[in-house]
């Protein structure tokens, strides 16, 4: 009985009871087993670290392309860089195999004495789309070579290298990658999305020389990788600049249909007095 009065209640556990709660089950391993045991946890180590590693690259090598984005946008409104250089000259082939010899604009010097491959400026407003567009001899070099002309994943921007680097041809063709972390042309995939394709129907092509091109976007959507639309000896009625990304799968290319309209067909100039018609 304790204090209050009230009888103290003893419980008394059987020896059975305590026997069970104290029973553990005991699971022995035979050698065999353990080996694999650890043979898998070293597996599951070895591959997690490799993810981890694969991912940590990945990444970087995104942070380096951005920069070099940021470095070439920043290199080619730097007046006082460009004017380091003298009247720098190119001459190019036009699509009637025309030699012609154009005048670089200043704020294309700079970039232009780096790498002569560039032949223009691809931007659509509000987007990452803000990039130097390349051309060289074959479609395989800018597919992982930078505008530096360095390795790199990301590879640039490039014109089909059947086409004129004027882009008097009916039809254009502008390849980039489907970069996961949203560069290069991985921002097409937003046209899918019909407003979104209202809302950012304006891609604009700056030449070297002065030219400036306006086209219009008429449509998006996946075509087969061998599909008539990238044979640039299709008859078309405007002239057309594609830009093609790689779709879901290998054999699938997502593809931003764009026409210069007529009455743009006399080009805009950046002021260099250059006036081009187009035919």
């Amino acid at each position: 009985q304790n204090r209050s009065g009230s009888k103290k209640k003893i419980t008394r556990s059987s020896g059975k009871q305590d026997k069970k709660k104290s029973r553990r089950k005991v699971v022995v391993l035979t050698r065999g087993e353990l080996r694999a045991r650890r043979l898998l946890t070293a597996v599951l180590v070895v591959a997690a670290m490799s993810c981890l590693a694969y991912f940590g690259i990945y990444y970087y090598d995104s942070y380096k392309a951005q920069q070099l984005s940021a470095q070439l946008t920043e290199k080619k409104n730097d007046a006082a860089v460009n004017r380091m250089y003298g009247q720098t000259q190119t001459v190019q082939e036009n699509a009637d195999g025309q030699q012609i010899t154009l005048t670089v604009l200043d704020e294309y010097k700079s970039l232009y004495n780096q790498n002569k491959n560039l032949i223009g400026w691809l931007e659509i407003a509000d987007t990452n789309i803000d990039y130097p567009v390349m051309q060289t001899a074959d479609n395989e070099y800018y597919l992982n070579h930078t505008f530096k002309k360095t390795e790199h994943v990301a590879g640039s921007i490039f014109l089909d290298k059947d086409n004129s680097p004027d882009f008097s041809n009916r039809k254009s063709i502008l390849y980039g990658h489907n970069m996961k972390d949203g560069s290069m042309f991985q921002g097409l995939h937003k046209y899918e999305n019909e407003q979104y394709l209202e809302t950012h129907n304006k891609v604009y092509l700056y030449l070297p020389e002065g030219q400036t091109l306006t086209y219009s976007v008429i449509r998006c959507g996946y075509v087969n990788a061998d599909s008539d639309t990238f044979w640039l000896g299709e008859p078309v009625e405007t002239r057309q600049l594609l830009l093609s990304t790689c779709g879901s799968d290998s054999s699938k290319r997502l593809v931003l249909f764009c026409e210069l309209p007529e009455e743009s067909e006399e080009s805009e100039t950046n002021g260099e007095g250059i006036s081009m018609e187009v035919f």
